[in-house]
């Protein structure tokens, strides 16, 4: 999903990385916007072309702009290519990559997406993406300053856009970095995520509102609104109309919820599906607490189809490039800053390789950060090689090594009180309020809504390498309901660290493709797959896990009424019951190595 943009940063980009720490940056407006980006072509070096509007196959021109480094008349050069919705001339990461690319003697092309800014046409992510992009490409192969070869780099929207080009597998696309991508993702690998704006079902409320209220209308001359009321917006009923309330021009927000269930709906926009082939070479970087399980999905099956590359996953949230591992700390858990890598170095590396012959950068398919370990680790594949499930038992007395008595757990869930999120994949929001990531769970362990389950303490480490799957046994005495799971890190002290969490949409428990409400008071079972994760817990911590329905803001709640989950204004309370013990019970497979 993409950023929500708040705090100018253009006038420092000159530091540097300065970007990556300030991800979140101004859409200017106005006067100030012009005066801003007047600042910065005066200062970035070379020469920016007059702006290029490039014809699309049904005609609609997309406004573009070129940048020459200094000394490049009479010179064939490779490229740098960014399309992005946030506007070609007002986005912070952008006019960062256009200054560092340009210094080192490439040409760089910026191109407003369809229907956005400057470009015309009507703003449908994803739907016209990879003939547009395949298009500009065709046009930079021919112009006189060209060589023919291009790469592609950017962040969250400006990443997706390049995993959309390379299912084109056009032949002067050499080169593609991708940050933040998983939000290409369609149906690939059964996740149904959407632009980043599903997870197991479930809108993700925080991100998908904060997005389309700031930043995704239709009407190109209206990106930027005044301040939202995020708060009462993300709280009102129904969710479908949450975005209108700001915004009255058209967005994709409500048109996606109310075919969420629409497979050719989505088959029309191009996310990801599993049945798309790849050539591009490519280094994809993530974070842990950002969408690492979808890109390292992604990062697959490009190999898997014929694309060479690596996937690099850092302790990272949304778009960051590694200011937490040189603070030392992401959320309340500490890294180790010696353990920091320049990646805007390592980009220079990939891109001289690809696109002049230079060396090769020493890239295994998978780069992890070990979060606990502190360390980098590569592999060869995800999950890493020798990783085995560890099964973990439910029991009424928290978590076990073996099944114990059979009994249940039961919990009420009301979506008028839902259980508040605290850290996690939360992004996008406008809030700065909201805290990301591995954060301490403590505050929300004391409600009667959540079922919290830990184990002894564990006489020898454990390493944790890949996603974690619940297989849960459970009654409801209502048609649906969601479960929302967290796996936490127990320190001596009692601090519950977050390590992971995942959810599902009970009704999607058969397979996201299809939905079946549960008959009330009948038991079902359902498997939670716990987003992928690299941590290792040290000996003497405990395993801990919660069971819950709603995670608000980040998750939209299940009114649990049976209905349109988007449509529904009516809250009911759902008794949920956990059946734990015995050999089928409710239970845990988590993914390990044997280095603990």
């Amino acid at each position: 999903m993409k950023w929500i943009v708040l705090a100018c940063v253009i006038g420092a980009l000159a530091a540097g990385a300065v970007w990556q720490r300030n991800r979140i940056v101004t859409l200017l407006r106005g006067a100030k916007a012009e005066v801003e980006f007047r600042r910065f072509a005066a200062d970035v070096g070379g020469t920016r072309l007059p702006e290029v509007r490039i014809a699309m196959a049904d005609g609609v021109h997309l406004a573009t702009d070129i940048y020459l480094p200094d000394g490049a008349e009479g010179t064939k050069l490779p490229a740098i290519m960014m399309r992005l919705p946030y506007g070609k001339r007002r986005f912070g990461e952008a006019l960062h990559w256009i200054r560092r690319f340009t210094a080192e003697g490439y040409a760089v092309v910026v191109q407003d997406m369809r229907g956005r800014y400057a470009s015309e046409g009507v703003f449908t992510p994803y739907a016209d993406d990879p003939t547009d992009a395949a298009a500009t490409l065709d046009w930079i192969s021919a112009q006189g300053w060209s060589d023919g070869k291009v790469g592609t780099i950017g962040c969250s929207a400006l990443g997706e856009t390049q995993v959309m080009l390379a299912t084109q597998r056009h032949p002067a696309h050499r080169a593609m970095i991708p940050l933040g991508a998983g939000g290409a993702i369609g149906r690939l690998g059964g996740t149904y995520s959407y632009f980043g704006a599903f997870e197991g079902g479930i809108l993700d409320l925080a991100s998908a509102f904060g997005w389309f209220s700031e930043a995704g209308g239709k009407t190109p001359d209206r990106m930027g609104l005044p301040q939202i009321d995020y708060a009462a917006g993300l709280a009102s009923l129904p969710v479908r109309d949450a975005v209108a309330r700001f915004r009255a021009d058209p967005t994709e927000f409500r048109i996606m919820l109310d075919h969420y269930d629409d497979a050719a709906y989505w088959e029309r926009s191009n996310f990801i599906a599993g049945d798309e082939r790849f050539a591009t070479p490519f280094l994809m970087v993530d974070g842990w607490y950002d969408r690492a399980r979808e890109s390292l999905m992604l990062a697959q099956q490009m190999r898997e189809t014929g694309a060479d590359g690596t996937v690099m996953i850092l302790p990272a949230l949304h778009c960051g490039l590694g200011w937490q591992l040189q603070e030392g700390r992401i959320g309340d858990l500490t890294l180790d800053p010696a353990q920091w890598i320049d990646m805007e170095a390592l980009f220079l590396e990939v891109m001289d390789h690809h696109l002049r012959s230079g060396p090769a950068p020493d890239l295994p398919p998978v780069r992890y950060y070990m979060l606990g370990a502190n360390e980098w680790r590569d592999a060869e594949s995800w999950p890493p090689e020798g990783t085995a499930e560890q099964v973990v038992f439910l029991g009424a007395e928290g978590l076990s090594d073996a099944p114990t008595q059979p009994g249940d757990l039961s919990y009420t869930s009301d979506p008028a009180n839902p259980v508040p999120s605290v850290g996690g994949n939360i992004c996008c929001t406008g809030q700065p309020d909201l805290r990301m990531g591995p954060v301490f769970q403590n505050e929300i362990e004391g409600r009667d809504d959540l079922l919290v389950l830990s184990s002894q303490p564990l006489d020898t480490p454990l390493s944790i390498a890949g996603p974690a799957f619940a297989d849960m046994s459970l009654t409801a005495d209502v048609p649906d309901t969601d479960l929302i799971l967290r796996l936490t890190d127990v320190d001596p002290q009692g601090n519950s660290l977050l390590i992971t969490e995942g959810v599902l949409r009970l009704r999607y428990r058969e397979g996201m493709d299809r939905s079946v409400l549960m008959t009330p008071g009948e038991p079902v079972r359902a498997e939670v797959i716990l987003r992928d994760i690299a941590y290792k817990v040290p000996a003497g911590h405990r395993l801990r896990l919660h069971v819950a329905s709603t995670s608000f803001p980040r998750l939209a709640r299940n009114l649990n009424g049976g209905g349109d989950p988007y449509a529904e204004t009516e809250p009911h309370k759902a008794r949920i019951t956990i059946h734990v013990g015995g050999e089928t019970g409710s239970k845990l497979r988590i993914v390990t190595l044997p280095d603990g």
